[in-house]
């Protein structure tokens, strides 16, 4: 297992399912001690009955924790050669693909990116392309210093720009995600990049912050706003996702007061079923009933 996510950082090993990634994830990418412990005593010699210790249970969770879903294969890359033009066209592919993962491009935005696709390494492809009219640039968004570039695509949608009513909700480790980053404009204005902190946008406006999976609260509505329930969706999502969904979510603030005193306490009950005590609010996913078992 250690050679094969070895070969995946090093880009020469690839899977065909996200199962396994995410295996991997909830395993930090390495087999627990205990398994590896249970593993070996497993192929020992079988207890009299034919029983083998540790029972079946630990065998599933050992399985459970190898990454061999999908299928693995090997990449082929080509040779490398010198050639100036291949070499510039290779640049001009990055460059579309990151305008494809974000619709803008400025040095600040790459900075986390690998070496071959940050600023350095790909702006004089981006003089290029916009000579040949394949991308644009300009001044789109104010607080960005230095040039910016987008595509054609992107300046179409920032032309008709975002509906005002569409929601959504990011996680602040995606990629598309500003925090964190080292813009004067945004300091203080976004959480930290963070793993377990998510933020609701309607439209361009942050309506929910949620830190430390949902210990902390940031309403930036009243709570009478006839939208908030659309809000809530990253707590159903948190607790109902297939893959590694939360028990529960525990509340300890709202907007830096005791969350069992907040007047949101009302607003979180219609979507999910709550448990209140003198210090926490606990979020549990919404309980299905069928009428007629009632009946």
């Amino acid at each position: 297992m250690e050679r094969l996510w070895n070969g995946v950082w090093q880009g020469w090993v690839s899977n065909d399912t996200f199962v396994t990634l995410r295996k991997g994830i909830g395993n930090r990418f390495k087999i627990p001690d205990e398994m590896v412990k249970y593993a070996k005593t497993y192929s020992a010699r079988p207890r009299p009955h034919g029983r083998r210790p540790g029972g079946r249970s630990g065998f599933s969770r050992w399985k459970a924790a190898l990454p061999f879903a999908g299928n693995w294969q090997t990449l082929d890359f080509p040779e490398s050669d010198d050639d100036l033009i291949e070499g510039e066209e290779k640049k001009k592919d990055r460059v579309r693909l990151l305008l494809e993962r974000y619709g803008i491009l400025f040095k600040e935005l790459l900075h986390k990116e690998l070496p071959s696709f940050q600023w350095r390494n790909i702006f004089r492809s981006l003089r290029i392309m916009e000579l040949s009219g394949e991308i644009l640039s300009g001044y789109f968004f104010t607080g960005i210093p230095g040039p910016q570039f987008i595509s054609h695509r992107g300046f179409h949608l920032l032309r008709h720009q975002l509906k005002e009513s569409q929601v959504f909700w990011i996680s602040a480790m995606d990629p598309i995600s500003l925090c964190g980053f080292p813009l004067d404009s945004i300091k203080g204005m976004l959480p930290r990049r963070l793993a377990g902190t998510h933020l609701v946008y309607r439209g361009n406006k942050a309506v929910l912050i949620s830190q430390r999976n949902g210990r902390k609260l940031t309403f930036n509505v009243a709570a009478d706003d006839p939208h908030i329930q659309e809000y809530l969706i990253v707590f159903r999502h948190l607790l109902t996702r297939r893959f590694l969904p939360l028990r529960q979510i525990t509340i300890e603030t709202i907007n830096e007061e005791n969350a069992s005193l907040s007047s949101f306490v009302d607003v979180l009950r219609i979507s999910l079923d709550v448990l209140l005590d003198y210090k926490h609010v606990v979020l549990y996913r919404k309980a299905k009933f069928n009428v007629s078992e009632f009946l």
